[in-house]
């Protein structure tokens, strides 16, 4: 096995310091996006656009949660 691949098999193994790593990268990224994007001099409008934005991040989790369910919840019997 090349050595990149051995890297990146390591990095996502959920036994590894590095999945944790990887996982706070990704939300502190989301928080970011979040925040920058609701910051605005008016408060109304950053209200109204936090509301989409969360309200979006929240559809797109549940949905893609439902997808994985559906695609790697069946157990074999």
């Amino acid at each position: 096995m090349p050595p990149i691949e051995i890297i990146i098999q390591s990095a996502f193994d959920v036994n590894n310091v590095w999945w944790l790593v990887i996982k706070t990268v990704i939300w502190f990224s989301v928080a970011l996006i979040i925040i920058i994007k609701t910051d605005s001099p008016h408060p109304e409008k950053a209200f109204k656009s936090l509301k989409s934005t969360l309200g979006f991040f929240l559809m797109f989790v549940f949905l893609s949660t439902g997808l994985l369910y559906l695609l790697f919840g069946q157990v074999p019997a």
